[in-house]
């Protein structure tokens, strides 16, 4: 897990970069992939998840994030795409074939 510690880092300058969160979002699993996102910042942020704190709403609409990467009509998986973009400075990109990877702010600067 990644906590960011900007005194930290600046005393290291050479050294490598936060490691990225990466996690895999189950399609035939009971949660929806906005749900999943959520769970995954929550854990990189050191937050609980159900203190209602980590919301995507400011930045993406959970439910349009959810229906992007639905199976198609005929039921068949998305087999390519992904969607990046940014919440509490960590850069997230979610990948049709459900991972989820997680940047820290130092990482993609």
């Amino acid at each position: 897990m990644y906590r960011h510690n900007p005194a930290h880092a600046q005393s290291r300058p050479y050294s490598s970069p936060p490691p990225v969160y990466r996690v895999y979002h189950d399609p035939a699993g009971p949660a929806k992939l906005s749900t999943t996102v959520v769970h995954a910042l929550s854990d990189c942020l050191d937050v609980d998840v159900t203190d209602g704190s980590v919301t995507l709403y400011d930045v993406v609409d959970p439910d349009a994030l959810d229906a992007i990467f639905r199976p198609k009509h005929d039921g068949t998986p998305r087999a390519s795409g992904s969607l990046s973009f940014v919440v509490y400075g960590h850069r997230v990109t979610v990948h049709a074939d459900g991972q989820i990877l997680i940047e820290p702010p130092e990482r993609y600067r």
